[in-house]
């Protein structure tokens, strides 16, 4: 067994020192706030049945779009792939599984910027519906999904210094 700041199977630390794993914590911690501060603003424009902004949804579901993505691309090279290549069999499994789901909710949020390309008025009630849904699972996933990226990061100071 391992002890702290001991080397496992002369494979290299994890993710580096403890301040190299916080400053991972904290940006990750600052895309999931970030997506969160804009789907908050977005709901609360659609809860507010605010049918003349319309025109400003394309924009923004591109841009959270976008956020997503820079989103994905820094934890699964900055945090998944360091786990599934260096860290013990138990994380392994966590970060592939992590990834997948990631994959998952990214085709979700793709589907869902696909369906309201173009949208009109009339499809307000429905956008509305779908929007609220939508988010709100956002949310919910990338709420759990941090909360398993501080337990990889903390989980990684116990073989890795």
């Amino acid at each position: 067994m391992a002890v702290k700041g001991e080397v496992i199977a002369g494979k290299p630390p994890l993710f580096g020192p403890a301040s190299a794993r916080a400053a991972l914590g904290m940006e990750a911690e600052t895309y999931v706030a970030r997506a969160g501060e804009m789907m908050n603003r977005a709901r609360a424009i659609v809860r507010d049945n605010r049918v003349q902004a319309i025109g400003l949804f394309e924009v923004k579901r591109f841009r959270l779009c976008n956020h997503f993505s820079r989103y994905r691309i820094f934890k699964h090279i900055q945090i998944f792939n360091l786990v599934i290549q260096h860290a013990p069999a138990s994380s392994k499994v966590v970060a592939k599984a992590m990834k997948i789901d990631c994959i998952e909710l990214g085709d979700t949020f793709s589907r869902y910027t696909n369906r309201w390309i173009g949208l009109k008025s009339n499809d307000w009630t429905d956008y509305r519906q779908d929007m609220l849904l939508t988010t709100e699972m956002m949310q919910a996933s990338i709420n759990a999904e941090i909360r398993a990226i501080r337990q990889l990061l903390m989980i990684s100071s116990l073989y890795a210094d």
